[in-house]
């Protein structure tokens, strides 16, 4: 039997919709109610459900409308009636790249050194250790906005005193020139509300001010960068083509033959940390696997998330060996697999 199924909206409509698709696929019947996180009224037609699964969406274009919606959810999942998926851990650490850090440090990750500063005199001391070039990052900011690399000791001071003076801003808007223009025009002319809604979005994002916060990465030189993602027993992976030593944001994929070594390092990492539903971007270096980004939501410019001898599909760890099974499991931007896994953890606590 379904259980009652809410999805909690945020400001963007873009991933409600894939959970509405990816659910009346499957079950077609099922009712499902959208609560829109900002809304008082809707608040409180959810405080008097009784339980269910509480599907996610996240908030990921303001720092302010990010610190909302995560409050919510950690509330509702305080009452053992609701199951949120994907679960509280991972929607905390989507968009909230200070936080990412100090949950590899404390889960021991491998991943480039960082530092994160909220005092600007322990920035500036800092410019005696900096190996140049340095990469910085906006605390909020997806598919490579609020990246920048920093190849000199000025550049380094004047970004310095932008992060504790006027402030931050990451660059978010159209890219006409990426991905598929045809793809584009479907979403165009099956949703009408498209263009409108998107262009409240970049009006948020123009908004969005990061202040007293500096993110200073160490810089590692790519030319791809792997994009795995892992949804229960499921696991993907394909390469992100760098152009300039960025990767995120080009969507020039490389679908070429995974290490099952890489496999054992994410498998790991998910056990290691509780991760259940995630993409983590991970750089290869000379001294093994670095962990770059992990997000819950993400994008996905092809139908397919891996590609193994010209056949789409996933792995499966057996025993001590991983297992390709061929078949589509990405429809939807991998959101049918997703409410197929919350469904089968829902049954387990049952």
């Amino acid at each position: 039997m379904v259980p009652q199924i809410v999805i909690l909206k945020s400001e963007s409509d873009r991933n409600f919709n894939l959970w509405l698709e990816a659910i009346h696929s499957l079950e077609p019947k099922c009712e499902v109610s959208v609560i829109d996180v900002f809304s008082d009224r809707d608040w409180k037609i959810l405080s008097e459900k009784k339980g269910g699964i509480l599907l996610a969406t996240a908030s990921g274009r303001s720092q302010w409308m990010k610190r909302v919606y995560d409050e919510k959810v950690w509330v509702i999942s305080q009452n053992p009636n609701w199951m949120v998926y994907p679960p509280v851990q991972e929607i905390f650490l989507f968009e909230n790249k200070k936080l990412l850090r100090d949950w590899l440090l404390i889960h021991d990750i491998p991943h480039p050194r960082t530092s994160v500063f909220f005092h600007p005199d322990e920035a500036k001391n800092l410019e005696i250790n900096l190996r140049f070039p340095v990469v910085v990052k906006t605390n909020i900011g997806a598919s490579g906005s609020g990246v920048k690399i920093i190849h000199d000791l000025k550049s380094y001071q004047e970004y310095c005193t932008a992060a504790f003076g006027v402030g931050l801003r990451y660059k978010s808007g159209p890219k006409w020139f990426k991905g598929s223009i045809f793809r584009k025009l479907r979403k165009v002319i099956s949703n009408p509300r498209f263009i409108s809604q998107r262009l409240n979005e970049y009006k948020i994002s123009k908004a969005e001010v990061q202040r007293d916060m500096l993110f200073v990465q160490e810089f590692i030189p790519h030319q791809f960068e792997w994009r795995c993602v892992v949804i229960g027993d499921s696991y993907f992976a394909h390469k992100k083509i760098a152009v300039d030593n960025m990767s995120s944001g080009t969507l020039i994929k490389g679908y070429d033959k995974v290490p099952f070594e890489l496999l054992e390092f994410i498998h790991v990492t998910m056990k290691k940390t509780g991760l259940i539903s995630a993409c983590i971007d991970v750089f290869e270096s000379d001294g093994g696997f670095l962990v770059n980004e992990v997000q819950t939501f993400f994008g996905q410019s092809d139908p397919y998330q891996m590609i193994i001898d010209d056949a789409p599909g996933r792995y499966v760890k057996s025993r001590d060996s991983w297992i390709f099974e061929a078949g589509d499991f990405n429809r939807f931007e991998n959101y049918l697999l997703r409410f197929e896994h919350a469904l089968s953890l829902w049954n387990l606590r049952s």
